[in-house]
Protein backbone atom coordinates (compact mmCIF):
# COMPACT_ATOMS: atom_id res chain seq x y z
CA UNK A 1 0.00 0.00 0.00
CA UNK A 2 2.85 2.39 0.77
CA UNK A 3 4.35 1.74 -2.66
CA UNK A 4 1.04 2.62 -4.30
CA UNK A 5 0.82 5.84 -2.29
CA UNK A 6 4.31 6.87 -3.37
CA UNK A 7 3.80 6.08 -7.05
CA UNK A 8 2.13 9.44 -7.98
CA UNK A 9 4.99 11.30 -6.28
CA UNK A 10 7.55 9.22 -8.18
CA UNK A 11 5.80 9.98 -11.49
CA UNK A 12 5.69 13.72 -10.72
CA UNK A 13 9.38 13.79 -9.81
CA UNK A 14 10.31 11.81 -12.93
CA UNK A 15 8.43 14.31 -15.10
CA UNK A 16 9.79 17.41 -13.38
CA UNK A 17 13.41 16.28 -13.07
CA UNK A 18 13.90 13.98 -16.07
CA UNK A 19 11.29 14.07 -18.82
CA UNK A 20 10.66 17.81 -19.18
CA UNK A 21 14.34 18.85 -18.89
CA UNK A 22 15.20 16.23 -21.51
CA UNK A 23 12.61 17.59 -23.96
CA UNK A 24 13.81 21.15 -23.35
CA UNK A 25 17.35 20.03 -24.09
CA UNK A 26 16.30 18.37 -27.37
CA UNK A 27 14.31 21.38 -28.62
CA UNK A 28 15.64 24.92 -29.27
CA UNK A 29 14.45 26.13 -25.88
CA UNK A 30 17.92 25.70 -24.40
CA UNK A 31 19.34 27.87 -27.22
CA UNK A 32 16.86 30.67 -26.51
CA UNK A 33 18.45 31.32 -23.14
CA UNK A 34 21.40 33.22 -24.61
CA UNK A 35 19.31 36.20 -25.73
CA UNK A 36 15.89 35.46 -24.14
CA UNK A 37 16.67 34.27 -20.61
CA UNK A 38 13.62 35.88 -18.91
CA UNK A 39 11.32 34.37 -21.52
CA UNK A 40 12.86 30.90 -21.12
CA UNK A 41 12.41 31.01 -17.33
CA UNK A 42 8.81 32.17 -17.77
CA UNK A 43 8.02 29.51 -20.37
CA UNK A 44 9.58 26.60 -18.46
CA UNK A 45 7.76 27.70 -15.30
CA UNK A 46 4.54 27.85 -17.31
CA UNK A 47 5.02 24.27 -18.49
CA UNK A 48 5.25 23.12 -14.88
CA UNK A 49 2.10 25.11 -14.08
CA UNK A 50 0.29 23.42 -16.99
CA UNK A 51 1.36 19.98 -15.77
CA UNK A 52 0.14 20.43 -12.22
CA UNK A 53 -3.01 22.32 -13.29
CA UNK A 54 -4.05 19.37 -15.47
CA UNK A 55 -2.77 16.71 -13.08
CA UNK A 56 -4.35 17.89 -9.84
CA UNK A 57 -7.17 20.20 -10.86
CA UNK A 58 -8.60 19.73 -14.35
CA UNK A 59 -8.43 15.96 -14.71
CA UNK A 60 -9.92 15.03 -11.29
CA UNK A 61 -12.85 17.37 -11.93
CA UNK A 62 -13.60 15.63 -15.23
CA UNK A 63 -14.92 12.71 -13.12
CA UNK A 64 -17.00 14.68 -10.59
CA UNK A 65 -20.15 15.97 -12.22
CA UNK A 66 -21.18 18.70 -14.64
CA UNK A 67 -20.20 21.71 -12.63
CA UNK A 68 -16.76 20.31 -12.02
CA UNK A 69 -16.39 19.51 -15.72
CA UNK A 70 -17.17 23.15 -16.59
CA UNK A 71 -14.44 24.27 -14.19
CA UNK A 72 -12.00 21.82 -15.78
CA UNK A 73 -12.82 23.05 -19.30
CA UNK A 74 -12.34 26.65 -18.13
CA UNK A 75 -8.85 25.80 -16.85
CA UNK A 76 -7.99 24.10 -20.14
CA UNK A 77 -9.21 27.14 -22.08
CA UNK A 78 -7.11 29.47 -19.92
CA UNK A 79 -3.98 27.39 -20.50
CA UNK A 80 -4.60 27.46 -24.26
CA UNK A 81 -4.98 31.25 -24.30
CA UNK A 82 -1.88 31.83 -22.19
CA UNK A 83 0.14 29.43 -24.33
CA UNK A 84 -1.01 31.24 -27.46
CA UNK A 85 0.13 34.54 -25.97
CA UNK A 86 3.49 33.02 -25.10
CA UNK A 87 3.86 31.69 -28.65
CA UNK A 88 3.38 35.27 -29.97
CA UNK A 89 6.44 36.50 -28.11
CA UNK A 90 8.98 38.15 -30.44
CA UNK A 91 12.22 36.34 -29.84
CA UNK A 92 15.51 38.16 -29.92
CA UNK A 93 17.43 36.19 -32.52
CA UNK A 94 21.21 36.75 -32.70
CA UNK A 95 22.45 37.86 -36.12
CA UNK A 96 24.84 34.94 -36.38
CA UNK A 97 21.93 32.54 -35.94
CA UNK A 98 20.22 33.86 -39.06
CA UNK A 99 21.33 32.05 -42.20
CA UNK A 100 22.02 34.17 -45.28
CA UNK A 101 19.80 33.68 -48.30
CA UNK A 102 21.00 34.13 -51.86
CA UNK A 103 17.69 35.37 -53.19
CA UNK A 104 15.24 37.81 -51.67
CA UNK A 105 12.09 36.15 -50.25
CA UNK A 106 8.67 37.07 -51.50
CA UNK A 107 6.88 37.06 -48.11
CA UNK A 108 7.95 38.25 -44.68
CA UNK A 109 7.35 34.84 -43.12
CA UNK A 110 9.75 33.32 -45.63
CA UNK A 111 12.69 35.35 -44.33
CA UNK A 112 15.29 33.52 -42.25
CA UNK A 113 14.17 35.44 -39.16
CA UNK A 114 10.52 34.60 -39.91
CA UNK A 115 11.38 30.93 -40.36
CA UNK A 116 13.11 30.82 -36.99
CA UNK A 117 10.11 32.50 -35.37
CA UNK A 118 7.77 29.86 -36.81
CA UNK A 119 10.13 27.14 -35.57
CA UNK A 120 10.13 28.61 -32.08
CA UNK A 121 6.34 28.92 -32.03
CA UNK A 122 6.00 25.31 -33.06
CA UNK A 123 8.38 24.31 -30.28
CA UNK A 124 6.23 26.19 -27.77
CA UNK A 125 3.06 24.42 -28.89
CA UNK A 126 4.78 21.05 -29.14
CA UNK A 127 6.01 21.25 -25.55
CA UNK A 128 2.60 22.42 -24.37
CA UNK A 129 0.81 19.53 -26.10
CA UNK A 130 3.28 16.94 -24.78
CA UNK A 131 3.07 18.27 -21.22
CA UNK A 132 -0.74 18.52 -21.32
CA UNK A 133 -1.15 15.03 -22.84
CA UNK A 134 1.24 13.43 -20.34
CA UNK A 135 -0.41 15.20 -17.43
CA UNK A 136 -3.88 14.25 -18.66
CA UNK A 137 -2.86 10.59 -19.05
CA UNK A 138 -1.23 10.41 -15.59
CA UNK A 139 -4.12 12.26 -13.96
CA UNK A 140 -6.69 9.99 -15.61
CA UNK A 141 -4.89 6.82 -14.52
CA UNK A 142 -4.51 8.19 -10.99
CA UNK A 143 -8.21 9.10 -10.82
CA UNK A 144 -9.28 5.69 -12.12
CA UNK A 145 -7.01 4.02 -9.57
CA UNK A 146 -8.50 6.19 -6.80
CA UNK A 147 -12.02 5.20 -7.81
CA UNK A 148 -11.05 1.51 -7.87
CA UNK A 149 -9.53 1.79 -4.39
CA UNK A 150 -12.63 3.58 -3.09
CA UNK A 151 -14.94 0.93 -4.56
CA UNK A 152 -12.80 -1.84 -3.07
CA UNK A 153 -12.83 -0.10 0.31
CA UNK A 154 -16.62 0.29 0.15
CA UNK A 155 -17.00 -3.36 -0.86
CA UNK A 156 -14.70 -4.39 1.97
CA UNK A 157 -16.76 -2.44 4.50
CA UNK A 158 -19.97 -3.91 3.09
CA UNK A 159 -18.59 -7.43 3.43
CA UNK A 160 -17.43 -6.73 6.97
CA UNK A 161 -20.93 -5.55 7.85
CA UNK A 162 -22.51 -8.64 6.26
CA UNK A 163 -20.08 -10.97 8.04
CA UNK A 164 -20.80 -9.25 11.35
CA UNK A 165 -24.51 -9.82 10.74
CA UNK A 166 -23.99 -13.49 9.90
CA UNK A 167 -21.84 -13.98 13.00
CA UNK A 168 -24.58 -12.47 15.14
CA UNK A 169 -26.99 -14.93 13.54
CA UNK A 170 -24.65 -17.86 14.22
CA UNK A 171 -24.36 -17.28 17.96
CA UNK A 172 -28.08 -17.61 18.82
CA UNK A 173 -28.28 -20.66 16.56
CA UNK A 174 -25.42 -22.32 18.43
CA UNK A 175 -26.78 -21.32 21.84
CA UNK A 176 -30.27 -22.57 21.08
CA UNK A 177 -29.07 -26.01 19.99
CA UNK A 178 -26.66 -26.41 22.90
CA UNK A 179 -29.05 -25.15 25.58
CA UNK A 180 -31.66 -27.54 24.23
CA UNK A 181 -29.17 -30.37 24.86
CA UNK A 182 -28.47 -29.14 28.40
CA UNK A 183 -32.17 -28.87 29.13
CA UNK A 184 -32.70 -32.46 28.07
CA UNK A 185 -29.90 -33.64 30.35
CA UNK A 186 -31.28 -31.73 33.31
CA UNK A 187 -34.48 -33.71 32.94
CA UNK A 188 -32.85 -37.11 32.50
CA UNK A 189 -29.37 -37.19 34.10
CA UNK A 190 -28.31 -34.40 36.45
CA UNK A 191 -24.77 -35.77 36.98
CA UNK A 192 -24.05 -35.80 33.26
CA UNK A 193 -25.62 -32.37 32.96
CA UNK A 194 -22.91 -30.93 35.24
CA UNK A 195 -20.15 -32.30 33.01
CA UNK A 196 -21.97 -31.12 29.92
CA UNK A 197 -22.33 -27.66 31.42
CA UNK A 198 -18.54 -27.40 31.86
CA UNK A 199 -18.10 -28.45 28.24
CA UNK A 200 -20.65 -25.84 27.25
CA UNK A 201 -18.65 -23.16 29.10
CA UNK A 202 -15.50 -24.09 27.18
CA UNK A 203 -17.33 -23.94 23.87
CA UNK A 204 -18.90 -20.60 24.72
CA UNK A 205 -15.51 -19.19 25.67
CA UNK A 206 -14.06 -20.30 22.34
CA UNK A 207 -17.00 -18.85 20.45
CA UNK A 208 -16.85 -15.40 22.00
CA UNK A 209 -13.04 -15.31 21.91
CA UNK A 210 -12.72 -16.14 18.22
CA UNK A 211 -16.01 -15.14 16.61
CA UNK A 212 -14.72 -11.65 15.76
CA UNK A 213 -11.46 -12.91 14.26
CA UNK A 214 -11.05 -13.29 10.53
CA UNK A 215 -9.23 -16.61 10.89
CA UNK A 216 -8.20 -19.05 13.60
CA UNK A 217 -5.70 -21.94 13.53
CA UNK A 218 -7.25 -24.98 11.93
CA UNK A 219 -6.25 -27.21 14.84
CA UNK A 220 -8.23 -24.94 17.21
CA UNK A 221 -11.32 -25.23 15.02
CA UNK A 222 -10.92 -29.04 14.91
CA UNK A 223 -10.75 -29.16 18.72
CA UNK A 224 -13.86 -26.98 18.88
CA UNK A 225 -15.77 -29.39 16.63
CA UNK A 226 -14.55 -32.38 18.67
CA UNK A 227 -15.70 -30.76 21.93
CA UNK A 228 -19.06 -29.91 20.41
CA UNK A 229 -19.54 -33.54 19.34
CA UNK A 230 -18.64 -34.74 22.82
CA UNK A 231 -21.17 -32.36 24.32
CA UNK A 232 -23.91 -33.55 21.99
CA UNK A 233 -23.15 -37.19 22.79
CA UNK A 234 -24.61 -36.55 26.24
CA UNK A 235 -28.09 -36.61 24.77
CA UNK A 236 -27.55 -39.76 22.68
CA UNK A 237 -28.21 -43.35 23.64
CA UNK A 238 -26.43 -46.49 22.50
CA UNK A 239 -28.29 -46.58 19.20
CA UNK A 240 -26.51 -43.48 17.83
CA UNK A 241 -22.83 -43.62 16.94
CA UNK A 242 -20.81 -40.58 15.84
CA UNK A 243 -17.64 -41.25 13.87
CA UNK A 244 -15.32 -38.25 13.69
CA UNK A 245 -12.08 -38.63 11.74
CA UNK A 246 -9.27 -36.21 10.95
CA UNK A 247 -6.70 -37.00 8.27
CA UNK A 248 -3.71 -34.80 7.54
CA UNK A 249 -1.49 -35.02 4.46
CA UNK A 250 1.14 -32.40 3.66
CA UNK A 251 -0.08 -30.43 6.64
CA UNK A 252 0.84 -26.76 6.79
CA UNK A 253 1.69 -25.52 10.30
CA UNK A 254 0.08 -22.15 9.54
CA UNK A 255 -3.20 -23.62 8.26
CA UNK A 256 -6.04 -21.31 9.30
CA UNK A 257 -9.77 -21.10 8.66
CA UNK A 258 -12.65 -18.73 9.29
CA UNK A 259 -14.04 -19.50 12.77
CA UNK A 260 -17.24 -21.54 13.07
CA UNK A 261 -17.54 -22.02 9.31
CA UNK A 262 -17.98 -25.83 9.59
CA UNK A 263 -20.02 -26.13 12.76
CA UNK A 264 -23.34 -25.58 10.98
CA UNK A 265 -22.95 -28.82 9.02
CA UNK A 266 -21.98 -30.69 12.20
CA UNK A 267 -25.01 -29.27 14.01
CA UNK A 268 -27.35 -30.38 11.23
CA UNK A 269 -25.89 -33.88 11.12
CA UNK A 270 -26.33 -34.31 14.87
CA UNK A 271 -29.70 -32.61 14.98
CA UNK A 272 -31.40 -34.64 12.24
CA UNK A 273 -29.39 -37.87 12.41
CA UNK A 274 -29.79 -38.83 16.08
CA UNK A 275 -32.28 -41.61 16.80
CA UNK A 276 -33.49 -43.19 20.03
CA UNK A 277 -35.31 -46.06 18.27
CA UNK A 278 -33.10 -47.40 15.47
CA UNK A 279 -29.37 -47.63 14.88
CA UNK A 280 -27.95 -44.40 13.48
CA UNK A 281 -24.40 -43.88 12.27
CA UNK A 282 -23.22 -40.31 11.73
CA UNK A 283 -19.94 -39.78 9.87
CA UNK A 284 -18.01 -36.51 10.09
CA UNK A 285 -14.68 -36.43 8.27
CA UNK A 286 -12.03 -33.80 7.79
CA UNK A 287 -8.97 -34.21 5.57
CA UNK A 288 -6.25 -31.63 5.07
CA UNK A 289 -4.04 -31.88 1.99
CA UNK A 290 -1.73 -28.88 1.64
CA UNK A 291 -3.88 -25.82 1.03
CA UNK A 292 -7.06 -27.84 0.52
CA UNK A 293 -9.51 -28.87 3.20
CA UNK A 294 -11.98 -31.67 2.43
CA UNK A 295 -14.89 -31.79 4.84
CA UNK A 296 -17.76 -34.29 4.72
CA UNK A 297 -20.77 -35.22 6.80
CA UNK A 298 -23.09 -38.16 6.25
CA UNK A 299 -26.10 -38.99 8.40
CA UNK A 300 -29.46 -40.75 8.13
CA UNK A 301 -32.46 -38.46 8.08
CA UNK A 302 -34.17 -39.59 11.26
CA UNK A 303 -35.88 -36.29 12.05
CA UNK A 304 -37.54 -34.46 9.21
CA UNK A 305 -37.00 -30.68 9.48
CA UNK A 306 -40.02 -28.46 9.05
CA UNK A 307 -40.16 -26.70 5.68
CA UNK A 308 -40.58 -23.23 7.18
CA UNK A 309 -37.63 -23.37 9.60
CA UNK A 310 -35.12 -25.59 7.82
CA UNK A 311 -32.09 -24.40 5.89
CA UNK A 312 -31.42 -21.15 7.76
CA UNK A 313 -28.00 -22.23 9.03
CA UNK A 314 -26.95 -23.67 5.67
CA UNK A 315 -27.95 -20.50 3.81
CA UNK A 316 -26.07 -18.40 6.35
CA UNK A 317 -22.97 -20.57 6.04
CA UNK A 318 -23.06 -20.49 2.24
CA UNK A 319 -23.17 -16.69 2.30
CA UNK A 320 -20.17 -16.59 4.61
CA UNK A 321 -18.30 -18.89 2.24
CA UNK A 322 -19.18 -16.62 -0.70
CA UNK A 323 -17.79 -13.62 1.15
CA UNK A 324 -14.70 -15.21 2.68
CA UNK A 325 -13.70 -17.73 0.00
CA UNK A 326 -15.05 -16.48 -3.34
CA UNK A 327 -14.17 -18.93 -6.10
CA UNK A 328 -12.17 -21.07 -3.66
CA UNK A 329 -14.72 -23.60 -2.53
CA UNK A 330 -17.26 -26.11 -3.77
CA UNK A 331 -20.20 -27.15 -1.63
CA UNK A 332 -22.39 -30.12 -2.54
CA UNK A 333 -25.45 -31.06 -0.47
CA UNK A 334 -27.43 -34.17 -1.39
CA UNK A 335 -30.29 -36.02 0.18
CA UNK A 336 -31.13 -39.45 -1.19
CA UNK A 337 -32.46 -42.71 0.19
CA UNK A 338 -33.06 -41.13 3.59
CA UNK A 339 -29.43 -40.11 3.83
CA UNK A 340 -28.08 -36.59 3.98
CA UNK A 341 -24.58 -35.84 2.65
CA UNK A 342 -22.50 -32.66 2.68
CA UNK A 343 -19.19 -32.33 0.83
CA UNK A 344 -17.14 -29.17 1.13
CA UNK A 345 -13.82 -28.62 -0.65
CA UNK A 346 -12.18 -25.44 0.59
CA UNK A 347 -8.89 -23.82 -0.40
CA UNK A 348 -7.55 -22.24 2.76
CA UNK A 349 -4.76 -20.12 1.23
Amino acid sequence: MRTNNRLPLVIDLAFCLVLLPFMIWLLPVSRWAASNAPFVVLFVGWLYVVYFAYRYYAVPRMFRGRRQIVAAIAVIAVTLVVTWLISRYRFEIPQQAIPRMRSRPYAPEMTPRGGLMILHQRAVWFLYVVVAAFSFAVGTLAELYRQIVERQAAEHERRKAELALYKVQINPHFLFNTLNTLYGLMLTDVSRAETAFMQFMDLTKYMYTNAEKDKVPLRAEIDYIRQYIELQKNRMNDRTHVHFSVEKRNERPDAAIAPMILITFVENALKYGVSSHVRSDIFIGLALDGDWLHFTTRNPVVVRPSTEKSGFGIVNCRKRLDLLYPGRYTLEIREQADEYRVTLDLKLH
